[in-house]
This record gives structure tokens, sequence and C-alpha cells, in this order.
């Protein structure tokens, strides 16, 4: 142990990388130079005169000679260490709570930083993330889990011994591994993080830079390919940034306060080294990059703490979860924020062309930066800062909540007395109804993650709740999204057709009842159902279909507030409703079917006698809705659209309507605010 805390183990690690990148191109190529390098480097260890310098060139020869055997071998065969604890079930209730207790898209920031499942953050967002060069902080890697240890290390501080510390942060990167599923890629990320935290925590450097690079030289000897796999990559190089940079970085910035001091040290030298490899793999370079993580990555810590905490609280009980739930929300919601922020600015990111020779050259780029910076030294001055005295952790247990309540305060239309809301849900129907207190959603639209990031925009984060939940037919344009609100949201009431038509989705439909527990009416024409102050009068479907589809026609009334709901009504039960036109009268209609052609467009808009009408349908959709026809019935009526209008809210002020979309003052929905990202629907 001796000779590895005094003799730096580098070439070892050198060589086994050199062997493994060659043999990405060719094999017998790698071979030979494995085996001139353990030539060479027996040579050294057997002229060196001291034993640290013998033992040097011994560990790279020993390097050489793993590696190359195991290119001839194979790879070894090992154990699937995350099949023997099974953790999925743990791991899906531990998600549960974020899932059921944080809107949309907070929830999937929460769940891919948490849980490692970034497929819960929307593509939006991840490419924001990308933008802002802030991806590291979704991905399970390195820096992430240094990020933790480092902050248990900070925690630790004066209150414990070096090696407590360094046990300490060690535990913390083991439990959130555990949590996060043992995948080779986490394997290697935490091993890498315990290696950087034991250094920060225990302040042994050279102890530390060896360590490394046995970690590096033993991936490798494992398993040869790793030196292409990204998770390794930016892995090794955030680790090794943090171990080699993070102190002279630190007293680089002597003159800032300690909390900053270290947040920006940290930050830099974790980042920095990943620009190769994110550059080479993405074909992208974040120029705001630096400053984006500094902002955003001191929000981090306290975000994971607290979601982390949503987690095993909510586990044992919900309500006892939903404080901190807020919490983690508004910390979610900062780290959104920032990342949106700096992605939409104008030159956030250059394009470059990916691959190795890119990596190379942003590499040599960043080594004459490092280089070249000492050269400025006598040119910069950097002020004292002078803060208040006041301890990092009591300042952020004031701040977390007067943020929280200034945002409940502030949230805009917090609870409307009536408001209708035609979601911007694609090809589909999504109307979200609150009227005098009650939460109604009549569908659910076609992808249940964008009816999500559409409720979290809809919906105050500590509304958590809807009374009734109406599926008009089981129809995958109008059903879809319906499973994951039962899933998400607690469920008072559930509404459905009698003689619903069969097939996946009222099976899914049915499962999903059963698991929120909701109670479960099918209605016919003629009931009436008081939920809240308003009624909800079900026009059709009669008590015995005439059709193998039959679907809900639902008018909503409280006091002059009226709406319109015909689903994908069948023209026989149009004709039906026209028999006994005069209980039609509605303010806000939805035509049938997103607007398809009917003989009884024109006397339905009669009947109706609307001032508003809305039509939920998807941009350029192949079935040409909404129809000439129907938008010639309706050309005396204020009608809007969500393929061109966006998400549009009704709300009632005074006598009259007040209508808002995107294009008049509506808010955009909060699922991504960089206006460039790749269109995906």
């Amino acid at each position: 142990m001796s000779i590895l805390l005094v003799a730096p183990l580098l070439p070892a690690a050198l060589v086994a990388i050199c062997i493994a990148v060659i043999a990405r191109a060719s094999t017998p190529l790698a071979l030979v130079l494995g085996a001139v390098s353990a030539i060479a480097c027996a040579a050294f260890a057997v002229a060196s005169a001291d034993r640290p310098r013998r033992a040097l060139w011994a560990c790279a020869c020993a390097s050489a000679v793993g590696v190359s055997l195991r290119l001839v071998l194979g790879p070894v065969p090992g154990v699937d260490v995350a099949q023997l604890v099974s953790l999925d079930g743990l791991r899906a209730d531990l998600a549960r709570p974020l899932r059921v207790l944080v809107p949309e898209p907070e929830s999937g920031i929460l769940l891919g930083i948490v849980l490692g499942e970034r497929a819960s953050v929307s593509p939006d967002l991840a490419y924001a993330f990308a933008v802002s060069g802030t991806t590291h902080l979704l991905a399970i890697s390195g820096f992430n889990m240094t990020l933790v240890g480092t902050a248990v290390a900070l925690a630790l501080r004066g209150r414990a011994r070096p090696i407590a510390r360094a046990v300490a942060t060690v535990a913390a990167i083991v439990s959130y591994s555990l949590l996060v599923g043992l995948a080779p890629s986490v394997m290697r990320a935490a091993l890498m993080a315990s290696v950087a935290s034991c250094g920060l925590a225990s302040g042994r450097r050279a102890a530390t830079a060896n360590a490394l690079y046995v970690a590096v030289t033993a991936m490798l000897f494992a398993d040869p390919a790793a030196i292409a796999d990204l998770g390794f990559l930016l892995s090794a190089s955030a680790t090794a940034g943090l171990v080699l940079w993070q102190a002279p970085l630190s007293a680089r910035f002597a003159r800032l306060p300690g909390a900053l001091r270290e947040g920006l040290a940290t930050t830099l030298a974790a980042s920095a080294p990943t620009l190769p490899v994110v550059a080479a793999a993405f074909g992208r370079v974040s120029l705001i990059s630096p400053i984006a993580n500094l902002v955003a990555v001191p929000l981090f810590p306290p975000l994971m703490f607290a979601g982390a905490l949503t987690s095993v609280v909510g586990v044992l009980s919900l309500d006892l979860a939903r404080p901190v739930a807020l919490v983690a929300y508004g910390c979610a919601l900062a780290l959104r924020t920032v990342v949106e922020s700096f992605a939409a600015l104008p030159v956030a990111a250059v394009s470059v062309p990916s691959g190795p020779v890119t990596g190379a050259v942003v590499g040599l780029a960043l080594v004459v930066a490092v280089r070249g910076a000492p050269l400025l030294r006598g040119h910069l001055h950097v002020p004292r800062i002078a803060l208040p005295a006041v301890a990092a952790p009591r300042a952020a247990l004031f701040a977390v909540p007067v943020l929280v309540v200034a945002g409940v305060l502030a949230w805009p239309n917090a609870d409307p007395d009536v408001r209708v809301r035609a979601l911007d849900v694609g090809q589909g129907d999504a109307y979200l109804v609150e009227v005098g207190g009650a939460t109604m959603l009549i569908d659910g639209g076609p992808d249940p993650a964008r009816l999500m990031e559409e409720l979290g925009a809809s919906l105050p984060p500590w509304r958590r709740r809807i009374d009734v939940l109406a599926l008009t037919h089981a129809h995958l344009d109008h059903g879809a999204g319906l499973i994951a609100a039962l899933d998400r949201y607690e469920v008072g009431m559930t509404l459905e057709p009698v003689g619903l038509n069969g097939g996946p989705l009222a099976d899914l439909w049915a499962d999903g009842i059963a698991r929120a527990h909701a109670e479960r009416r099918a209605v016919r024409a003629g009931q009436r159902l008081q939920v809240g102050a308003a009624v909800i009068s079900v026009l059709s479907p009669e008590a015995d279909p005439r059709v193998d589809t039959p679907s809900l026609i639902l008018r909503i009334e409280r006091g002059r507030f009226s709406a319109l709901f015909m689903g994908d009504a069948t023209d026989e039960a149009l004709a039906d409703l026209l028999l006994h036109p005069e209980g039609l009268h509605s303010r806000v209609y939805v035509p049938p079917h997103h607007g398809a052609a009917t003989p009884h467009g024109v006397a339905l808009v009669d009947a109706v006698r609307p001032e508003v009408a809305l039509i939920s349908v998807g941009a350029g959709n192949r079935y040409g809705h909404p129809t000439p026809e129907t938008l010639a019935a309706l050309s005396r009526i204020t009608t809007f659209r969500t393929d061109r209008d966006g998400t549009v809210e009704v709300t009632l002020d005074g006598p009259g309507l007040v209508v808002r979309a995107h294009a008049n003052g509506l808010p955009p929905p909060r699922r991504g605010s960089v206006p460039y990202a790749p269109a995906r629907r």
C-alpha cells in the first residue's frame, strides 16, 4: 500500500487506454502494441535503481499483459449483480410518490435524477439540458454520484475525521447505486465517484490519483471494449477532472466566499474534461456550459435530497409526503427554469462534426486554455466578495419555504370559479373543466406523456385530485391519456357510456380504475349528476345503444355557464338529440368527432346557439379535421382550434366569456421553452 501512495500509477492506466483504443480499430495491432509495451516496461523496471520506479514500470508491464490477454480470451463471464437482488419492485414503489405528488415536467426531472429514469424526461426538456451543457445532471455518471459524495463530505467537514468522511461518502454513493439499479454503467460510475469523493474528503490528492488510475486499469482489464462506452468516458473524465483540478481551482479562487469557491471549483473541474467527450459523441459544444453549471449544480443536492425524501416518505404515506413533494417540486422547477433560460440564449451551443477528430480538437483547445491560463494571472484581478455571515444551510432552510410560499401565492388562476381548457394533445380530445371547485377531465387524448405535461401546466402543483374522469368511448385518441391520469392523480369518480365498446383500451381502463380504487359509473341519457356546484347532464347514449361504439354526450351547467361536449357521437345519436333541441343550448360548444362532417352540422349549431366553439385536433392530420362543412356551419361562431391556437382556455368573467390562447396571453405549457427544439409531434 505504501507504494500505491507514493508511486504514480499513471503509466499503467495510459498503457491500458492505448491498447484498448487501438483494439477498436485492429485487435492484432493492439496485441502487437501490448507485447511491445510489456517488453519495454519490463526493461525499464529491471533498469530502475529505486524501488518506486521499479514498481511503477512493473505495474505498467502487468497492465499491458493483462489487457492483451483479455483481448485474446474475450470478455470475463461474470455475474449480473443487478439480478442478485431484484430491486424493480422497490424502485417502482419509490417512483410512485414522485409520479403521483409532483406534476410534469418536474416529476420527470426528479425521476431522472433520483432514480435514474431518464426516459421520464420529455424530449424537449432533454434537448434543453443538452444545449445548456447540463445533461450530466440527468445521466447516472461519475459526475452525478460525485456530487452526492461531495455533498456528504462537505456536510461532515469539521464534524468527522477524514476516514469517517471517506466511509460516509462511499456509503452514500453505494446506496444511491443500489437505488438506481446496479447496471454496469452505474457500477463503473460508482467506482469512479467513490475514488474522487474519497480524495476530496481525505485531502490526499496523490493517493486519490493513484486509485483513479487503478480503477481505470481494472475496468479496461475486465472489458477493453469499455473504452468506447459513453458512460465510462464521462465518468472517467469527470472524475479525473475532480481529482486533478478541483484543489488547484479552489486555491485559484481563494478570494471568493467558501461555498461559492467550492461550488465553482467543483463545477469547472468536473464539467470541463467532459467537453471533448460530449463534442465527439453528440456533435455539440455548449458555450455556456460552465456558467449554466455554476448556477444549476448548487440546486442538485437539495433537489435530490427532497426528491429522495419524497420517495421514502411517500412509500409510507402519500399525505405525509405532500409538503416535502412541494419542496422537491420547487427545486425541480428552479432547475428547469435555469436550464431552459440558458438553453434559450441565441448562441448557447454550436454544432460541430461528431467523431474522435472533433473530440481531439476540443481536447487540445482545452489543454491550451488550461496551460495558458497562468499567463493571465498577473493581469487578472479577482476582487474579494463579502457576503452576509449566514451559514449556507440556514440560508437554504430559510429560502426554500419562502420560495414555495411565493410560488403558491403567485400561481395564476389557482382556483377559478369556471374554467374550460381544450388541451393541446394532438389528434384527440382532452378537455379540463373546473367548475365551482370541482375538477373534471373529459377524455385524455392519444399521448399519456403529453396529457401529463398539459395537466402539469394547467393545474397548480398541489392539486393532485380529479373529481370526475370521463371516457366518452374507448378509442385511443380519446382514452390513452386517461390511463396515465388514473395512475398519476387521485380520482374520485369515473364516467363511461353504457355498452362501452370493448378492446385493449377498455381493458386498460378497467384495470386502471381498479388500481385507483375509484368509483366506476356507466351512465345513459337522462341521468343527472351533481359534482360540486355543477350539474352534469348525460344526453347520450340511450339505455340500449343501437351502435357498436356508443359515445357520451355531456352538458355541464353552473349558473350562467354551460358547455356541451359531443364526443364522437354518431349521426343516429345526433338525430335523436335534435328531436328535442330545446335542451341543447350551451355557451361553449365542442362539435362531434373533432369537427368531422355530419349532415346535422348546421342544425346542431342552430340548436346549441353557442358563443364559443372549441375543436381539439392535430396539426396536419390525415383525416382532414375539421372539415370545410363543419367550419362553414360555425362561420358565425367564434371558433378556436388546438392545431392553430394550442391550448385554449375559456373562463367566466361576470356575464361574459373570456377566451385565451397562446397567441393572446395564455402562458405556454411548461414542457420546454427552447424554440428550436426538434419537432416531435
